[in-house]
């Protein structure tokens, strides 16, 4: 098991700060990137987080990701938006899909934002929660970078471990965020294992060869969450991709960086005052979360938790004790970039 070192979200920040100088990023790409980073460690979404610099950073140096994006705005109808990344970091490009998706939903009752020629989002959970906090109903899916999920009973990838997130807020709680992978989990929570030198557990990924592993290194194709999470992979794959104009993920070209092969995202928003008062909603989610917590428990060190409670919770945790970083992540990060994090 690998050993930790602890660093406060301002050092995360700063650190991510140094290692994307160099690209000249514009100050608002930069923004939503090092933001959406940290706001992953400090939410335990780990494998969101500071690891995934390291393909951001190639897909810089390769001209996957346009670090000075011009985003296209196109409507064609007013509660259904259109947006071009122009290659824009997922994280950006997600931002302002959203942004647009709320100011849309507050003026018409509803809206749809659909993006592509984008990239990797990160946290499908950060957008979801951006609608929530507005007091409205979010959802977010989006396509990967890459095809790395097998469909049921298939040993070969041919869909993306794509994510779903539903956010829904409260009155007094913290908002209802739930974020998941269509895979068993996603592919960067595998590679976490990996760094905290622990092998997985059965069933989340095999090898190239179609074994069975639970050494982290050598999965090559991520398993599916049932027959269920494989159709909802599938179904997304066909929400971002052929939906907004693209091909399906198994026939993107990822080597390619134009807007056809780029990743594709979808967002809707639900203005709650358009259909009943906000505020009785929320108050009948509160009876709602408080009669799970009712739930008598399986297992009594186990509590029950509402879905993005955990993670609210390990924020606040995090803002004050710090973020634990694996020393093997530490260590290669100095190695790639020469810069130490502390």
């Amino acid at each position: 098991m690998s050993e930790y070192i602890t660093v406060s979200s301002a050092s995360l920040h700063n650190f991510l700060e140094r290692v994307l100088s160099p690209y000249e990023l514009l100050p608002e790409v930069l923004s939503a990137l090092t933001t959406h980073l940290v706001e992953a460690n400090l939410c335990g979404m780990d494998s969101h987080g500071l690891q995934q610099i390291f393909g951001y950073v190639k897909s810089l140096e390769n001209g996957r990701i346009n670090p000075k994006p011009q985003i296209q705005i196109n409507s064609k109808r007013p509660a259904m938006v259109r947006i071009d990344g122009d290659g824009a970091p997922g994280h950006y490009a997600g931002k302002v899909a959203m942004e647009t998706a709320i100011t849309q939903a507050t003026n018409l009752g509803m809206a749809v934002v659909g993006v592509n020629n984008s990239n990797h989002f990160g946290m499908a959970g950060y957008y979801t929660r951006m609608a929530a906090t507005a007091g409205m109903i979010g959802f977010a899916t989006s396509d990967t970078n890459a095809v790395d999920l097998a469909p049921y009973g298939g040993r070969v990838a041919k869909i993306g471990n794509n994510p779903i997130s539903v956010g829904i807020p409260t009155l007094t709680s913290h908002p209802i965020v739930l974020d998941m992978a269509t895979g068993t989990v996603s592919g960067g929570k595998i590679k976490h294992f990996k760094y905290q030198g622990l092998p997985i557990p059965e069933g989340w990924g095999i090898t190239a060869t179609g074994q069975p592993t639970q050494n982290p290194k050598d999965v090559a194709v991520n398993l599916p969450a049932s027959y269920k999470g494989a159709g909802l992979a599938f179904i997304t794959d066909l929400l971002c991709g052929p939906l907004l104009g693209t091909a399906a993920s198994m026939f993107k070209q990822k080597s390619i960086h134009d807007a056809a092969n780029g990743t594709g995202h979808l967002f809707w928003v639900l203005d709650i005052e358009a259909w009943t008062e906000r505020e009785e909603f929320m108050q009948q989610v509160e009876k709602a979360i408080a009669s799970l917590k009712e739930t008598p428990l399986l297992d009594e060190k186990q509590p029950i938790y509402y879905p993005g409670e955990l993670e609210a919770i390990t924020r606040e945790n995090r803002l004050v004790a710090g973020i634990p970083v694996p020393r093997s992540l530490v260590d290669e990060l100095k190695d790639v970039f020469g810069e130490e994090l502390n």
